[in-house]
């Protein structure tokens, strides 16, 4: 953000930055204060924006000692209130987080179950993949990763915001060939498609830029994801007119490198705009299976029902309440596998990504008991 200072350029407004999508205004400002969201995260310490400019500010004392999880610390794109003037350690204090309309959160990797915050507050989760080879409808970069689509989906849905698939780089493909991924895509994806826009953009040629742009207008944020070399940082570059994240050149094969190192939280689309988040290249993006605290509540159940709607309904009709759809008698999921009315893939994806989460209970949806 400190780049957006240096040129001079005015900070954006509180209509930009997403503040009159709020629900509502903390109800008792401390004399002071202000608010303002987070830019950038650092260990520590944030990078704040407001229409006033930018400062830098870290958790005070007692905001430290109230903090239990990490659902309690700031992460990019939350709103917080903090001091107007800094200590002596030159940052603003961050008294407290405002509660979030949505939140992108991921199982942290490592052999402990804990939560990593990813994003708060946006309203978008864009998913940024590249044409896929002929017939499939996971680009090289995903399957590299071993990335799954309905692993973001998930996530998304969980967290309260709206997927959309961005296939970046069809600059590279014919016009049959970026059709053939979206077909793909399609496909694989069953009844959630349909809740699912696809775009398609080009950082070279600016193709498809204005139908992203304008899912950060009017104070939207749209959280960029994917795995590395996908061009996320290429976009965000082109949506706000300038150079604010780094893109290194492309590798031998052709494809892009892992450039981005911290997620940035970005305005673009000038007053009547909104801000986009690039994030890293998650290489084990695992939906967060726990509750979000948010309010309303939506979380995991919500996120696995919206992506895999025809295998929810379909645990209504099983013989158990806690039926795994593996090898139980009286599964109705195995049955529809079985007669062709599901495919097998999606049985199981759904399976896998369930056993990734760590939800004991996803399964029970069924009226009988053993």
């Amino acid at each position: 953000m400190s780049d957006r200072a240096a040129s001079g350029e005015s900070p954006p407004s509180v209509r930009q930055l997403g503040w009159l999508r709020r629900a509502a205004p903390p109800a008792d400002m401390p004399d002071g204060h202000t608010v303002s969201r987070v830019a950038v995260e650092h260990r520590g310490a944030y990078e704040l924006v407001d229409a006033s400019g930018e400062a830098t500010g870290a958790l005070d004392a007692t905001a430290r000692r109230a903090a239990r999880t990490p659902f309690d610390y700031p992460t990019v794109g939350d709103w917080v209130v903090r001091s107007l003037e800094a200590r002596h350690d030159r940052r603003v204090a961050i008294a407290g987080v405002l509660d979030r309309v949505s939140l992108l959160c991921r199982r942290a990797p490592g052999p402990r179950t804990r939560p990593q915050l990813v994003a708060a507050n946006a309203d978008v989760l864009a998913v940024v993949t590249t044409p896929a080879p002929a017939g499939d409808a996971i680009s090289p970069e995903l399957a590299a990763a071993g990335h799954r689509i309905e692993w973001y989906l998930t996530a998304a849905f969980s967290g309260g915001a709206r997927p959309v698939i961005v296939v970046n780089k069809i600059d590279t493909v014919s016009g049959a060939e970026h059709e053939a991924t979206v077909d793909a895509l399609r496909r694989r994806l069953g009844p959630a498609a349909a809740d699912v826009p696809i775009l398609a953009t080009s950082a070279l040629d600016g193709r498809g830029l204005e139908s992203l742009g304008a899912l950060a207008a009017d104070g939207a944020t749209v959280a960029l994801s994917g795995p590395s070399g996908v061009g996320k940082s290429s976009l965000v570059n082109r949506l706000a007119g300038a150079d604010v994240v780094p893109v290194a050149p492309l590798s031998a094969d052709g494809r892009g490198r892992h450039t981005t190192v911290r997620r940035q939280l970005v305005p673009v689309g000038g007053p009547d705009g909104g801000t986009v988040v690039d994030t890293p290249g998650l290489q084990d993006l695992v939906p967060w299976g726990g509750d979000l605290g948010l309010r309303p509540p939506v979380g995991a159940q919500l996120g696995l029902a919206k992506t895999f709607s025809e295998i929810t309904a379909l645990a209504h009709e099983c013989r158990f309440a806690d039926c795994t759809h593996t090898v139980e008698p009286g599964c109705a999921v195995a049955a529809a596998v079985e007669d062709g009315r599901l495919a097998a893939e999606r049985l199981s994806t759904y399976l896998e990504l369930v056993a990734d989460m760590e939800i004991p209970d996803a399964f029970g949806s069924g009226g009988g008991s053993r």
